[in-house]
């Protein structure tokens, strides 16, 4: 008779995770690839089209393109599911796997904490960023930097302000306006995307690692620096964005584009210098006052008002104010 094996070392169930690992890290890698990665390189191109033009025309063509594409829907979702699968079960590998960078500084170590360190901080800045541009949220009261394409898109700007505002051009003076609202909110930006382009850098070179496509020292060396070039591509994409934001002139917008961002953002008279033009302007569109809550603070939220009441029926004469 043979002995019983003792129960304790009969091994436990392995858990969903475990027993799929090898399937579940290249899709892990891939996700990160398509569509997040795809993204990322069209996102950060189409952004650098605002140092282009510094009237900001170009990067608005790019943006009504990419908002006419027919499966945009469709797109979202796919590209949606990726991060959320991607970043799930990144968080699960980061806070159950170990790293032994502490008592080993290799080059490999230090990779490793980074693209978990770059990616919980990717992960922070795409909620921010996607928050209050897209989502529009008002952060604390303290960070609102919605975004809109078109004057059309904006709620209540037609009827308040009327029809002639409906195709006023809106991406960059929002873009700009979310980069110059504040130098912390440029700062979160510029360290934001510095964590996505190197998490998604590096992951690149550790995915051909995961399929199997760079076995000799050599072949990951040289695939290292093609991944080392991509970064700094990338870098370059969003440097030209970013310096293209911070520069941008508000007080060259044409008189509808001043009206409506300040409809828009509700606060946003701190970016103009030239107030006297700004109000001359604001008058030619029948736009009579600003008005500011000055009683304990300097103004912060600046209320326009157009010249004719909500009650006034468009006509002929009044629908272009």
């Amino acid at each position: 008779m043979t002995a019983a094996t003792p129960a304790s070392s009969v091994a436990a169930p392995a858990s969903p995770l475990a027993k799929h690992h090898f399937l579940l890290r290249r899709l892990h890698s891939l996700s990160g690839i398509v569509p997040v990665g795809v993204f990322v390189i069209m996102h950060l191109f189409t952004n650098a089209q605002m140092i282009m033009d510094p009237a900001g025309d170009t990067f608005q063509h790019e943006v009504n393109f990419i908002h006419s594409i027919p499966a945009l829907l469709f797109v979202e979702i796919a590209l949606w599911g990726g991060i959320g699968f991607h970043a799930a079960l990144g968080l699960w590998y980061t806070f159950t796997g170990k790293s032994n960078v502490s008592r080993y500084s290799y080059a490999d170590n230090v990779r490793y904490t980074l693209q978990r360190v770059t990616g919980i901080v990717a992960l922070v800045f795409i909620f921010f960023h996607i928050a209050t541009l897209r989502w529009r949220w008002d952060i604390l009261f303290i960070w609102d930097t919605p975004f809109y394409a078109l004057g059309h898109d904006v709620p209540g700007l037609e009827a308040t302000l009327g029809h002639a505002m409906a195709d006023v051009p809106l991406s960059m003076p929002l873009t700009a306006y979310a980069l110059q609202y504040s130098v912390w909110v440029a700062l979160l930006y510029l360290v934001g995307v510095v964590a996505v382009v190197y998490h998604w850098s590096n992951g690149l070179w550790t995915a051909a690692i995961s399929w199997g496509l760079t076995v000799s020292t050599q072949a990951m060396r040289r695939w290292g620096y093609c991944c080392a070039g991509l970064f700094v591509v990338l870098m370059v994409f969003f440097l030209a964005a970013f310096v293209g934001a911070l520069r941008y002139d508000f007080d060259e917008m044409r008189a509808e584009q001043k009206a409506a961002m300040l409809f828009t953002v509700g606060d946003g008279v701190w970016a103009f210098e030239d107030e006297a033009r700004l109000e001359a302007d604001l008058n030619s569109l029948g736009i009579t006052t600003l008005q500011f809550d000055m009683a304990d603070e300097p103004a912060e939220r600046p209320i326009v008002e157009p010249s004719e009441t909500p009650d006034t029926p468009d006509t002929d004469e009044n629908a272009g104010h």
